[in-house]
């Protein structure tokens, strides 16, 4: 039995997501061994240059996908809404494990401050929820933070900051909620979620077909067909970290929604739209087809 080698980032929300792949495999096939390996991409160098500047869509991926592309590990766990719309035509998604929560927390000093009305700044350098605070909180300007959670966090408290804003998932999944003094759960209606946000991308080499068959194992079949859905609105849309854009597929009890929302510019107005039916992957070029 050969022992599985792991690729991830280094930051401890990356190796976290990381060990919750490996739980899920160990618990179906305990014989099977594991080691992870961490690596440092250009987007964790380079944290005080917007994404923007060093690459765009995939700075937290490429690295880690050489590694795959030359065998020095196995497979590779990432945030699914860090890779580009496209894989290299070598590598495949062979896992979507159950979806964690996929919306944005706002996180405030004090929640009070949200209804004040008072001038807030808010620390984020994602155009996509700036825009959309901007519009349901008018009093809110932005200023660009990156970083890990806790390093976020941290600047909350030590620079001149109203609040700032993490995505729900990853504080879930390091325990920091009860943590935070104050925050409010962002639905889809006020912030459009990132594509695959909430959603880990088990990625692995498309020859390796023992391994598809094994990972396969641990996706959950809603969460599949959602990231297949908002990854062909990603490509439709042609989006980037320059363009205020959100993507979300969710499962109701008897149907889908689709929310979208566009920006085409940081002056323009976005437009937000929520559509239903049986397929996500339908509505998902619908929501395309509407804001194209």
């Amino acid at each position: 039995m050969r022992t599985l080698r792991v690729g991830s980032r280094k930051s401890a929300l990356a190796m976290k997501q990381t060990q919750l792949v490996v739980e899920a495999i160990k618990k179906k096939h305990p014989e099977w061994s594991f080691e992870i390996i961490g690596f440092s991409t250009k987007g964790d160098r380079m944290q005080q240059t917007p994404l923007s500047r060093i690459g765009g869509s995939g700075v937290f991926v490429k690295e880690v996908e050489r590694q795959l592309q030359t065998k020095v590990i196995d497979f590779a766990v990432h945030s699914l809404k860090d890779m580009p719309a496209s894989l290299p035509d070598d590598l495949v998604l062979a896992a979507a494990p159950k979806r964690a929560t996929p919306f944005d927390c706002l996180i405030v000093k004090d929640e009070q401050e949200l209804t004040s009305g008072r001038p807030l700044l808010i620390g984020t350098s994602s155009v996509r929820r700036a825009k959309q605070l901007e519009e349901a909180y008018p009093q809110m300007t932005f200023t660009p933070i990156r970083g890990k959670i806790e390093t976020r966090l941290q600047k909350l408290q030590t620079e001149h900051l109203d609040g700032t804003v993490l995505a729900c998932a990853g504080l879930e999944r390091l325990g920091y909620y009860e943590k935070l003094s104050a925050y409010k759960i962002l639905t889809p209606e006020v912030c459009v979620p990132a594509v695959g946000q909430g959603i880990l991308g088990v990625e692995c080499r498309k020859e390796d077909k023992e391994l598809i068959q094994l990972l396969a194992e641990i996706t959950d079949e809603d969460t599949q067909k959602a990231a297949e859905a908002e990854r062909q609105f990603l490509r439709r849309m042609d989006g980037n970290c320059d363009i205020p854009l959100g993507g979300y597929a969710e499962k109701t009890e008897n149907e889908w929604l689709f929310h979208a929302f566009l920006a085409k510019n940081k002056m323009e107005k976005g437009r937000y739209l929520r559509i239903t039916g049986e397929s996500p992957f339908e509505l998902a070029n619908q929501a395309a087809n509407q804001l194209l």
